[in-house]
């Protein structure tokens, strides 16, 4: 074979190789770049919460109270501005993946109390350094948080 027929049939099948190659990574780019098939939907609350939220809700309307369900800290509470405050992007990112349990507001959605319903894992010293910290920034922002195992009458009494 001479060196032009040798070039170009190791030129097709370069080209070859090169598409079989660049298709095989076409097709699994375009099965992954759709990210948004890579979930799935869930319940908002979980079994026990549900079960909470049902005990709850007659207290609640008693009182004409609506319940606000795992509501983001971040959503409660801000850092102070930059300016004010050179560690901002730390406090913010304490609170961002926080959540309060249960929210009762009354019809303006002022908030009268938050709850956080504990359970065997608040025993854990990751949970319990979690729930120190909450619990400061909580009180220090003005809101009354109520912890509770499943029982309402705590919740009823302070109400009252």
């Amino acid at each position: 074979m001479d060196n032009k027929a040798l070039f170009f049939v190791l030129l097709i099948l370069g080209i070859i190789i090169y598409l079989a190659l660049n298709s095989d990574k076409k097709e699994k780019k375009e099965k992954s770049s759709d990210i948004t098939e890579m979930y799935v939907s869930k319940p908002i609350l979980t079994d026990r919460e549900y079960k909470f939220y049902k005990r709850l809700k007659p207290t609640a309307e008693k009182y004409g109270l609506q319940i606000f369900t795992k509501v983001r800290l971040a959503d409660l509470v801000e850092p102070k501005p930059k300016e004010e405050n050179p560690m901002w992007i730390q406090c913010f990112n304490k609170i961002k993946s926080k959540h309060i349990d249960f929210v009762l507001a009354d019809e303006d959605t002022n908030i009268i109390v938050l709850i956080e319903l504990d359970d065997r894992s608040h025993q854990r010293p990751d949970r319990i350094e979690r729930d120190i910290f909450v619990n400061a920034v909580l009180e220090n922002t003005g809101y009354k948080l109520l912890r509770t195992y499943g029982s309402i009458d705590e919740i009823e009494k302070y109400l009252k």
